[in-house]
Parts: C-alpha cells; structure tokens; sequence
C-alpha cells in the first residue's frame, strides 16, 4: 500500500511502500539500507525521472515559469488554474500550485538521499547535486523564497531562506558537480562537469555576477566539446551540453510540453509562441525553422514551436545549450561572442533580443523578467503553510 510521507513544511518528501523509495528505474530501494554503487545509479535513475516529470502535472511544472512569462501566447485555458498562472492571479489555495511547489521538493529528497548515501562516489553525488540545483533554480524562480532543505535536514520545522540565500546554496552544488562529475565524453543526456559548468554560469549571472559567469562560458566555448551548426535544427546535438531525455520503458505521459505547445492541443491547455518572438524572427533568421510560420494562416494566426517532441508521449528537457553560453560570454564583454553566434543564425538583433529568440520556450524567460524587476511570486500553498507556521517567520538572509 502507497504511504505518502510528508515533511513538517508541507510538502512530499517520497511515495514509498513502507521505508522504501518508488523509483521508476525498475526497482525500488529501502532508504535505511546499505547500497552498493550500481543501487545508487538506479537512485539517479529515479532522481533524473523526476527532474524531466516532478509529479502527474509534470508538465505543468516544467512550463509553469514560461506560462507567467511573455513568450507563450495562450490559445485555450482547459484549466482556470492555467490562465490564473497567465494572469499572475494564482491564489494559495489553487489546486495546480498544490501540485508545484510540494512535488520539486521530491527531487530534492531523492538527491538528499544519494548525497548522503556513504556509498556514493563524489561523481554519484556530483550527479545529484546537479539535479538539486537545478529544482532549487526552479523553485526559487516560481516562489523566491524556500525552505532550504539539504541532506542535513533533521526534518523539523523550518523557515524559508531568501533567493539570495538559496542562489548562493545552488551555486555550492554546481561547483561541486563541475569539480566532481564525469567529464563529458559524448553523452549530454546526463550531469557531466560541463553540464554543471554550464548552469553554473547560467546561476552566477542570475545571482548578479555576470564577470564570473562569463568566465564559465568562455571557458565551456574555448574547450570545444560543443559546436554550432548553421543547422540549428538538424545539428542540434552538436550544440547541446545538457538535455535529459525520457527512456523508452518509462510512463513520462505528463511530461508533453511538445504537444502542449502544439496545434494539437488546441482545444486543451494550449499555447502558441507570442507574437513579441515571432515579430523578431526574419525570413532569413536559421532559427525560424523551430516556427510553423507556414501554417499560421490555418491556424487562427497561432504560430507554434517545434523545439520538443510531440509523438508517443516522449518527453525531453534541454537545459543547456551552447549557443546561451555564446549570449552569457557576449554579456560578459566578449562581443565578438554574439557576433559569431549571429553568423551562425542569420541574424543581426540586438543582445537582448538575441538571447529572446534562442531561448525562446526553454523555460528560462520568467527568471530574465525577474532580473529585469518583475516582483511577482507564486504564494507558497496554503497546506503547506497551514503544516508549517514557520513559513509565515522572517526569511532566512
């Protein structure tokens, strides 16, 4: 029988069968019992699968930032909860936020558990440390302030720590990983050093320090493991550093961000590319190949990406791409960065609107809005805050 055991502070901890972890890696492990390396890979296995689909709206998890940001353009609202999203008007009672905020913390606990594991090598840990920054940056792009939770957590209860605090804790883990991790050697659909370098310096300029982000991506672009390709599309693999992708024996049916950003979806909870980005698309621009330009015009004028998979329930998640390094290098005074980057796409944009374009639907916009002074947070979940009233304490600086 199924026992959802809680934290103090509301949210899940694991779906379990007695003390046992529900991974969906073909095999479930007891927490309390000693694990040897090749059990610890299938605890990683469990943690990737909840990084791509936090819970059964995992979509909605993923897409969430970029619903409240300005780069979708809604076609249908199935989903109140969806358009109050939009709105920026989510209560903190909303059942779809219910299922947010609790079910990143999942993760979190899956990578606390390897993290602490006294079996797990450093590059095991480095691993999960990865994909707990990852969900913190995610968390604390949604809600700001969060609880902070480690493999230290005594499982009492606990205040929230501010963005600057859980920014700081993110970075910690991604110089660990970049230290740690197995060095790419072809397969960038797991955490390598270079992955965790490359959020990395994706965290230091949110965190405000775009010299020492600079520096990660230069040195990521100087090494040469990654290349652009004037085929952004059909050499993709080429540019991508990190992009987790869902195994075929794996049930990933809520994870089909493609299909919700498709014509498909049209009479669901569907959404089109705004016509901010499209407007800034030319004929020429390489990059107008992940548009349906084409077929807008029977399609009510929607025009839909096609940057993720739509068929067979497939999911995958890119979390870096050379080409931001590229945008982060250029912003860091490397200009002749971006010029590269435009001869490669055909374009000619300011840097601005370069990384608007490139990055477009990769889920990242609502953190460059929050950068540029956009104050709007999701409310914690009122469930969570009725079991932790220590959530209601001053923030943890």
């Amino acid at each position: 029988m199924k026992k959802i055991i809680y934290l103090l502070f509301g949210v899940l901890l694991f779906s379990s069968c007695g003390d046992e972890l529900d991974i969906p890696s073909q095999m479930s492990l007891s927490a309390n019992q000693e694990l040897n390396s090749s059990d610890v890979d299938k605890l990683l296995n469990g943690l990737y699968a909840s990084t791509v689909n936090p819970s059964s709206y995992g979509y909605f998890n993923i897409m969430f930032s970029d619903i409240m940001a300005d780069d979708l353009k809604p076609v249908k609202f199935q989903w109140v909860q969806v358009q109050y999203a939009y709105e920026h008007k989510v209560p903190a009672n909303d059942i779809l936020n219910g299922y947010l905020y609790p079910y990143f913390y999942t993760g979190i606990s899956r990578a606390n558990v390897i993290i602490k594991a006294p079996s797990a090598s450093d590059a095991q840990k480095a691993q999960a440390r990865y994909c707990r920054a990852l969900a913190y940056m995610r968390l604390t792009d949604l809600y700001g302030a969060v609880p902070l939770i480690d493999e230290n957590y005594d499982q009492g209860s606990i205040k929230r720590s501010s963005a600057k605090k859980i920014w700081n804790f993110i970075i910690e883990d991604l110089l660990f990983a970049k230290e740690h991790a197995p060095l790419f050697s072809g397969d960038n659909t797991i955490p390598t050093s270079q992955a965790a370098q490359a959020l990395l310096a994706a965290a230091y300029r949110a965190n405000g320090n775009i010299s020492q982000a600079g520096i990660e991506a230069e040195t990521l672009i100087k090494e040469g493991k990654f290349s652009l390709s004037n085929d952004p599309k059909g050499g993709r693999d080429s540019e991508l550093i990190m992009n987790f992708t869902t195994p075929a024996s794996a049930d990933y049916s809520n994870a089909e961000w493609g299909w919700i950003l498709s014509w498909d979806a049209r009479t669901w909870n569907c959404f089109a590319i705004s016509d901010e980005v499209t407007s800034l698309i030319s004929e020429n621009d390489r990059r107008r190949v992940f548009y349906e330009f084409d077929l807008a015009a029977s399609r009510s004028g929607y025009i839909f990406t096609t940057k993720y998979k739509r068929e067979n329930s497939d999911a995958e998640l890119m979390v870096s791409r050379l080409a931001e390094m590229y945008l982060i290098s250029a912003e860091a005074g490397n200009t002749n960065r971006l010029t590269e980057l435009q001869s490669f796409r055909n374009s000619s944009l300011s840097l601005e609107n370069e990384r608007r374009v490139e990055l477009a639907a990769e889920f990242v916009r609502w953190r460059e809005l929050k950068m540029k002074g956009e104050t709007y947070v999701l409310p914690l979940p009122q469930q969570s805050v009725d079991s932790n009233p220590a959530l209601k304490e001053d923030i943890i600086e």
